[in-house]
């Protein structure tokens, strides 16, 4: 974990006091361009492991990567307000916020009893914050690739939205699955609010154009973002129970069901509102049956994923009323 941190704040000093060119050099070195990365991941394992974010996912100690994420999100905000236009210092960033929203924020704000309602309320107002603003990061990439991206892409006519979308590339890929699941996570959080509510359908259509595109995307994770979607929101947004369990049978597909959040999407997203207790109890079971160590690259996830399942099973008087 030491050594993220001397790389990173290397870099900033770096960007900062050096020439044009060794900058530049910093920055492709920490954030390539997504279609550099994406080339690199597809060449060969060796390039796809040699992201310095393994770091932070292969970890096992949940709390080490709490305490240190903040420096990291605020070392990379450094870097891209030095140079707004690096593609991918600016999908770093909303990858980083995305993350420590879901993470480190949502996630124990949700697990809070209704008896601290107060906190409870404001840490998931905290963590929509941090979803939207990990959204913008990622979605100002598209912007400065595809000029006027923005503005097409949350029109309220679907066909302008549509004919911004159609542009999107392969590499395009993780930079939508950040810029998308942020919109739809804040969403989640406060569906009420117009200014989200205007954005939802251009968020559904780039995730859908990116199920498109590369369907195996971070094994699955596409198909399970959209389950969630999917399975709470109504028509009118593009919602729907056969759309979920589309969706959700291709996330346990390219999972190869290796994946225990798949299960706990599973779990809330079909089993709570059908209110079958043992079809709840059995998903939630087969998260904690998977190795954390079987992947070590995302170990960090795992781990969280079955803390979520172990909380389920621990509250599930609260989600089935037997």
């Amino acid at each position: 974990m030491k050594k993220i941190y001397v790389f990173i704040f290397t870099t900033i000093i770096l960007s900062i006091f050096s020439s044009c060119s060794i900058q530049q050099m910093a920055y492709n070195a920490i954030a390539p361009l997504p279609e550099v990365q994406y080339k690199a991941e597809t060449k060969s394992k060796k390039n796809a492991d040699a992201n310095p974010l393994l770091a932070f996912t292969g970890e096992s100690d949940v709390q080490l990567v709490a305490d240190a994420f903040p420096v990291l999100l605020k070392g990379i905000e450094m870097l891209y307000f030095n140079n707004k236009k690096h593609r991918g210092i600016a999908v770093m960033a909303g990858q980083l916020y995305i993350m420590y929203a879901n993470a480190f924020v949502e996630r124990p704000a949700s697990q809070l009893s209704d008896d601290f309602y107060d906190e409870k309320y404001a840490g998931l107002m905290r963590a929509k914050k941090f979803y939207l603003r990990g959204s913008e990061y990622a979605l100002q990439a598209l912007e400065e690739e595809y000029s006027g991206f923005l503005k097409a892409v949350f029109d309220e006519n679907e066909e302008i939205a549509m004919s911004a979308i159609k542009r999107l590339r392969i590499h395009n890929v993780e930079t939508i699955y950040y810029g998308a699941s942020g919109i739809l996570a804040a969403f989640a959080l406060e569906p009420m609010d117009p200014d989200i509510l205007e954005q939802v359908s251009g968020a559904r259509l780039m995730l859908e154009r990116a199920t498109e595109l590369r369907p195996d995307y971070n094994d699955g994770a596409l198909w399970e973002v959209l389950t969630s979607f999917y399975g709470a929101a109504p028509e009118y947004l593009g919602g729907g129970m056969d759309k979920a369990e589309y969706a959700y049978k291709n996330a346990l597909e390219y999972s190869r069901g290796e994946s225990p959040s798949t299960y706990v999407t599973y779990a809330k997203t079909f089993c709570v509102p059908a209110q079958d207790g043992k079809a709840f109890e059995n998903a939630l079971k087969k998260a904690l049956s998977i190795d954390p160590d079987a992947r070590p690259e995302t170990r960090l996830m795992t781990i969280l994923s079955q803390n979520d399942a172990r909380w389920l099973l621990e509250h599930k008087s609260e989600f089935i009323y037997e």
